[in-house]
């Protein structure tokens, strides 16, 4: 399976596996394939933490309503921004990514239907800063008025999230009933358990100053 922000061969030289921090494989305890499982879900728990993302991560069918200031002056206003839940949203591409607006009985889909993407056409996006701008066509109901499938996420991977996934990795490694495999003793004038403390202590670190907050309109 793949990982993104970290490999198996990161845990493994944390850990200092073996006692020389050799790469798992197909053949230790735990697999390879169990450790990517565990980067894998520490992936998912950074983004849900910090409502962010360092890979290509995809959203179905999110739904917004317009704010109620712009909604009643909508048809003065040159533009209604919508504000996604996330930055740096990918180009949106026909047949894929959706930004639907609700007339009433059917959506009308501004990527795939007969509009036009410009600040002086249909709809404008600010793909940085997650924000859809409707210009010549704008929402009709205020409450879930607007549905957006789209994807998002940074393309690197800064060194302190690389660092936050390595050690959730060590931590649930840390939980297993064969940890002692993973972590003999006498190799470290630290207790397991404080060395489990320090890593939660600074994962939370990073993640909390990582963490996003968005205002959504």
């Amino acid at each position: 399976m793949t990982t993104y922000y970290c490999t198996t061969a990161d845990i493994a030289q944390f850990i200092w596996r073996g006692g020389d921090g050799s790469d798992f494989s197909a053949t230790t305890n735990p697999t390879q394939a169990a450790v990517e499982s565990l980067i894998n879900q520490a992936e998912d728990e950074i983004d849900r933490i910090t409502h962010h993302a360092w890979r290509t991560t995809s959203v179905s069918n999110e739904y917004y309503d317009v704010r109620e200031t712009f909604w009643h002056q909508r048809l003065l206003l040159r533009e209604i921004p919508l504000y996604l839940k996330h930055r740096y949203i990918h180009t949106f591409t026909s047949g894929t990514h959706k930004i639907e607006i609700w007339d009433g009985s059917s959506w009308n889909d501004l990527v795939s239907g007969s509009y036009t993407e410009g600040r002086d056409a249909d709809y404008w996006i600010d793909y940085n800063e997650g924000i859809i701008y409707f210009c010549d066509t704008k929402p009709y109901y205020r409450k879930n008025g607007v549905r957006v499938t789209y994807d998002y996420g940074e393309s690197t991977v800064p060194n302190d999230i690389k660092r936050a996934c390595i050690m959730m990795v060590a931590i649930s490694l840390a939980y297993q009933d064969d940890r002692s495999i993973l972590f003999p003793e006498g190799t470290s004038n630290i207790p397991l358990p404080d060395k489990i403390d320090r890593w939660q202590a600074e994962v939370d670190r990073i993640l909390e100053r990582r963490t996003e907050h968005r205002l959504i309109y």
